[in-house]
């Protein structure tokens, strides 16, 4: 795989945690598809995959980093007293 068609992809995921975090703070919303990036079919293509392909726990973590940190760590140890219990 080439650099430009990674640049493509990391372009498309920090792009789309950017709009989704602009349209958070109150800003335009975020488009329904992606915006052009490339004329070149191959680099547009990865650049969509990567737009699309950002999961709504990563746009959570992305606008509330400390908050989502705090809430994995309460279900870890959450789970690790369900553990301890369930093993003893």
């Amino acid at each position: 795989m080439g650099r430009n068609w990674d640049f493509s992809k990391t372009k498309g995921r920090d792009d789309r945690l950017n709009a989704e975090l602009t349209a958070f703070q109150g800003g335009e919303s975020v488009p329904s598809s992606p915006p052009l990036h490339s004329h070149d079919g191959t680099m547009q293509h990865f650049y969509n995959q990567s737009w699309n392909g950002v999961s709504a726990i990563d746009i959570q973590q992305h606008c509330h980093p400390k908050k989502s940190i705090a809430l994995s760590s309460n279900r870890l140890s959450m789970l690790r007293s369900l553990r301890q219990c369930h093993l003893h």
